[in-house]
């Protein structure tokens, strides 16, 4: 509640009498938080004195550690209880000056937080302080908790009160749930399936409540703990080992698609919202809290994403039209706009604001990763499933800035296992759907994204690198798929995405990207010419990296291009990485000898 606020709950005499009574006697404490109107302890407490009972209580559960026999006391005298009807029960009512003026009324009235909150809050301190072996106490309060705890939701569901609105001062009250959530989950997983499994029962509203107030975080803290909770109901792995094996042996897995269910609920504009409207709104709230997130929250936040992507697509296969929202997906332009905005910015110490410079560095890493594997995984599926729409995709990606985010961070992800493969995934799908079976318009948009001269000379000297490592690479065998992390890839990503290169741009024109003018200044590689001197200036700088191992790129996919063209009467083979429904298996493109690269 906001300082200023002039508002009147009890006086500072109110406030050292309870904070004397919840020490002496704890079961007058118990009895008051239960009041209603009208109704008076035989102590001749009444409603006025919730405010300074609760306010003595919250005083009392803050205290940290395993010693605190005051807490023990309000426990056997029946607080857990009466802060969970408290939780259900409890109403505002506040007195103001007389003279408090009506925009300071209007102002109070949107800071204020929910009358649930202080209860919840005094819960929350008590959870935080459980024991890694619940004791007594604990225990009890966890048994009132899954007394209460249906109705408790149910009240924080129908009554969001304030907590959806920006004020920094709701801040905490969207993390509080999530808070007692986890702890529970840790230190007493059997939470999790209480009364045929709690949080997986459709009446239960625990995880669209967590997934509301995900999507109105408005900082990192309340959008790193909301997440963060969401995503280990997902990967118990991440948690406790104790919860990792209530969860294995209870099959919690196969209930999944519930949860996935209850978070496109919690996020759903409204009660009567279609479940595309609901796979709509789950990836705006992504894309808004990328981009309002620091630290290694936004790469959390994508492990989030793809866990949930994951669920839907394996739920989708059984049949289950209801959480294919990978379709969805392939035209969610915001959210493709907020993960290449980032995956640029990633190129830069400091993107993620971690105080340690090695964390931080694995943070903007694993997000790099993820975003390359991301797309590569939803291009792969979709051109399974719903092929008709991947040049949509592909072209918001154009438009997007993909390929230049991917240029930025290339040289710091090229050396991290199986990012080759993915990268030659991306380019073979991508000639699919632009040069093979693309519309003018779409071959018209990716000659402007064409030529990409970091990202070439970083992948083929990546590949001379490596062989002078390990040798020549494994050629996978017919019909199999070569390991994720075998140099096999590393040789075609090169190949791959020199491929689309070429057929993306037209050789006649200036090779520098984005002009469109002839080209009649020829580069000393003799591959590129340029329409003026000001403009093979202004390219050198990025052209210079690979201009050297252009050569070997039209001595390999050039020649293959080119003999393919004429023996089809003009049209170009598609020499995209061979896929399967389950992965890539071979680069159709050029097989150069691996002398050429040594």
């Amino acid at each position: 509640m906001p300082a200023y606020a002039q508002i009147i709950t009890h006086t500072p005499e109110q406030a050292r009498q309870w904070h004397e009574i919840a020490r002496s006697n704890p079961g007058r404490v118990a009895r008051t938080l239960v009041l209603r109107p009208g109704q008076s302890t035989r102590e001749g407490d009444n409603q006025g004195d919730i405010y300074p009972a609760v306010e003595a209580v919250k005083a009392i559960s803050a205290i940290r550690g395993a010693d605190n026999p005051a807490w023990v006391n309000l426990v056997n005298g029946g607080i857990a209880d009466a802060l969970c009807k408290n939780v259900s029960e409890m109403v505002i009512f506040i007195q103001t000056l007389p003279n408090m003026p009506q925009e300071l009324k209007d102002q109070v009235t949107k800071e204020m937080r929910s009358p649930y909150y202080a209860p919840l809050e005094i819960l929350c301190n008590a959870v935080r302080n459980f024991q890694d072996s619940p004791t007594k106490t604990d225990k009890k309060v966890i048994a009132a908790l899954r007394k209460n705890w249906s109705e408790m939701m149910d009240r924080i569901w129908n009554e969001p009160e304030n907590t959806l609105r920006p004020e920094d001062s709701h801040t905490l009250e969207r993390v509080v749930v999530a808070q007692i959530v986890v702890r529970l989950l840790m230190i007493d997983p059997s939470f999790a399936e209480f009364n045929t499994s709690i949080l997986y029962e459709p009446s239960d509203l625990t995880v669209q409540i967590i997934a509301r107030h995900w999507k109105y975080s408005l900082k990192d803290p309340d959008i790193r703990t909301t997440a963060s909770v969401l995503f280990l109901l997902f990967e118990p792995s991440q948690m406790h080992p104790r919860q990792e094996a209530y969860f294995r042996s209870n099959r919690l897995e196969t209930k999944l698609p519930q949860i996935v269910s209850k978070i496109l609920v919690g996020v759903s504009p409204t009660a009567r919202s279609s479940k595309q409207q609901q796979a709509k709104a789950l990836f705006a709230t992504f894309a808004e809290n990328l981009l309002r997130s620091t630290g290694r929250t936004s790469a959390d936040q994508l492990d989030f994403l793809m866990v949930i992507l994951d669920v839907a697509k394996k739920d989708a296969k059984r049949g289950n039209a209801e959480l294919e929202a990978t379709k969805v997906l392939l035209k969610a332009t915001p959210l493709w706009n907020a993960l290449f905005r980032l995956l640029k910015k990633s190129a830069k110490p400091g993107f993620l604001n971690d105080s340690d410079p090695e964390k931080e560095k694995e943070h903007r890493l694993r997000f790099m990763c993820g975003v390359v594997g991301l797309a590569a995984n939803v291009l792969h599926g979709a051109s399974f499933a719903y092929p008709s729409d991947c040049e949509a995709l592909v072209r918001i990606w154009a438009n997007e800035n993909f390929f230049g985010a991917i240029e930025e961070t290339i040289e710091i992800f090229i050396e991290t296992p199986a990012m080759t493969m993915q990268l030659s995934r991306l380019a073979g799908l991508i000639e699919r759907f632009v040069v093979a079976e693309g519309s003018p318009e779409i071959q018209k948009l990716y000659r402007s994204q064409f030529p990409r001269w970091r990202t070439l000379g970083t992948l083929i000297r990546h590949d001379v690198k490596k062989q002078q490592i390990n040798g020549r690479p494994s050629w996978p065998l017919p019909n199999q798929v070569a390991p994720r992390d075998s140099t096999f890839w590393d040789h075609a990503a090169w190949q791959c995405f020199g491929s689309l290169q070429l057929q993306c741009m037209d050789k006649t024109l200036c090779g520098k990207r984005g002009c469109e003018n002839v080209g009649s200044i020829a580069c000393t590689c003799k591959v590129v010419t340029y329409c003026s001197e000001d403009c093979k200036t202004k390219d050198a700088k990025d052209h210079q990296l690979a201009c050297g191992l252009l050569g070997l790129l039209e001595d390999t996919v050039g020649k293959k291009l080119s003999n393919s063209a004429a023996k089809s009467g003009g049209q170009t083979e598609n020499s995209q990485a061979s896929t399967t429904e389950d992965g890539p298996a071979t680069a159709g493109g050029a097989a150069p000898e691996f002398n050429e690269l040594d």
